[in-house]
């Protein structure tokens, strides 16, 4: 199966710039591979469908939103009243497990894994970098780690997961990665930044 190539490979090929001072305080980068499953239940199916999917994830499902509960390799997300993603990584067969377990009158299994770049920002000052795009209190009191947003950034909605003490990741759909990649690299100019791949 021919490999998977990001949204953003190109821009990642040109690499860091400089700061104004000569230094790169910044890592921009995007994981590569990695899988991202959607569950979706029926208003009246979500418990069933909960009932299913734990078995064959090794976790329950996340009871509420904004907090990732990880299960062994995989990160669960609830980004919705009856809806749930789920990264893993990139050889998982959970999504064939899933589609195979759950029936389509319970919930609806979707591989997303194609329709998503992960774009990651480190570094100490990654939450400054953010927050001159990002209309979130990114605070570490607030956006503590292991705690996910769905927000925008610069007109753009994207899912913001703080995956480090200073290390953030950017989930756009495919179609805006690039756009999402070049206000990153413009805002990180003032710091200067590596790429990483």
């Amino acid at each position: 199966m021919p490999e998977r190539q990001s949204a953003i490979a190109y821009a990642l090929a040109k690499g860091g710039h400089d700061g104004p001072d000569g230094h790169r305080a910044l890592k921009l980068g995007a994981v590569k591979g990695g899988s991202l499953i959607q569950l979706a239940a029926f208003a009246s199916t979500l418990g069933q469908l909960e009932q299913a999917a734990a078995p064959l994830i090794g976790a329950a499902l996340p009871a509420k939103p904004g907090v990732v509960t990880v299960a062994g390799t995989r990160r669960l997300l609830k980004i919705g009243p009856e809806q749930f993603w789920i990264l893993g990584p990139d050889a998982d067969d959970l999504a064939a497990k899933l589609q195979a377990g759950i029936d389509p009158g319970v919930g609806v299994v979707t591989p997303l894994s194609h329709s998503r770049t992960r774009i990651t920002i480190e570094g100490a000052l990654a939450r400054d970098l953010l927050a001159k795009g990002i209309p979130l209190d990114l605070h570490p009191d607030v956006f503590r780690e292991g705690h996910f947003a769905q927000t925008g950034l610069h007109h753009t909605p994207v899912l913001l997961l703080r995956s480090g003490p200073n290390r953030y990741e950017i989930l756009a759909m495919r179609t805006f990665a690039l756009s999402v990649w070049d206000w990153l690299t413009d805002a990180a100019m003032p710091w200067g930044y590596d790429v990483t791949t």
